[in-house]
């Protein structure tokens, strides 16, 4: 199915979806590379302690079989919870995420060379207040990443560490879907089984977008709404409702 088939109305609200994905898919490469940087072993347990400080979200992992020497990052089980002012309790299921690196290129500087990079996805909640696409759990979670910016700037901030995957394979088995959590307004917009397979090669922070956030977000969407086409009907509805809302607060 071709997101440039749908009407105009249709495609505005599937690129909204859509940001929420790409910014989610930049967060798991993220934590793979940061995994790295986290000295392997220890890194699943540095990590909760830097989501839990600033996000309130909490990591965990049932395996963990990396090893640094042999350039190899490998988590069976990983789940991340929602931050703590999310009813929904859960954000991400992983099955397992694994990295084939060279280890030197993360010593010496330059570009950080993933040979292989595999993500096998149980289970995606993206969880939002009445505006689930500005306020949701994938932000929150995301900007717990994010480096904490000094007291004072007194020189420009550093260019991002480049990065190059050579061959990376997501798989999304389902997603959820939920907007107006710990409201009356609650809704589940989207919750089905996709079993999405993507795959993309030669990937560097330059090119990331074009290659895997644009490409693996149309794909996720366009695979929900082939199995469900009602999706397309819901996701407008809301957004009436919504604005109907707004409309009529703004006028007390």
């Amino acid at each position: 199915m071709s997101i440039a088939s749908f009407p105009p109305r249709r495609g505005y609200l599937l690129r909204k979806l859509l940001t929420v994905l790409c910014g989610i898919a930049l967060f798991l490469v993220m934590v793979g590379l940061l995994g790295v940087w986290a000295l392997g072993r220890f890194s699943p347990k540095l990590l909760d302690t830097m989501l839990a400080t600033r996000s309130g979200a909490h990591l965990s992992v049932v395996a963990n079989e990396s090893n640094l020497f042999a350039g190899r990052l490998d988590y069976a089980g990983l789940t991340i919870t929602n931050p703590t002012r999310w009813k929904e309790p859960q954000f991400l299921k992983v099955r397992r995420l694994g990295l084939d690196f060279d280890p030197l290129t993360f010593l010496e500087g330059g570009a950080r060379i993933v040979h292989d990079l595999e993500l096998d996805i149980e289970h995606l909640t993206i969880v939002g207040k009445a505006d689930y696409q500005t306020d949701n759990n994938a932000k929150d979670i995301f900007n717990g990443l994010k480096p904490i910016p000094g007291p004072t700037v007194t020189s420009p901030a550093p260019a991002p560490q480049p990065f190059l995957i050579k061959n990376l394979r997501v798989r999304v088995e389902r997603i959820t879907i939920v907007t107006g959590d710990g409201t009356d307004q609650r809704k589940v917009l989207v919750d089905q089984a996709i079993n999405l397979v993507f795959e993309a090669r030669d990937i560097t922070q330059g090119n990331f977008k074009g290659k895997v956030s644009g490409p693996l977000g149309a794909e996720v969407v366009a695979t929900a709404i082939s199995q469900q086409p009602q999706l397309l009907l819901d996701l407008a509805l809301e957004r009436v409702r919504r604005s109907v809302n707004e409309t009529l607060h703004g006028e007390k």
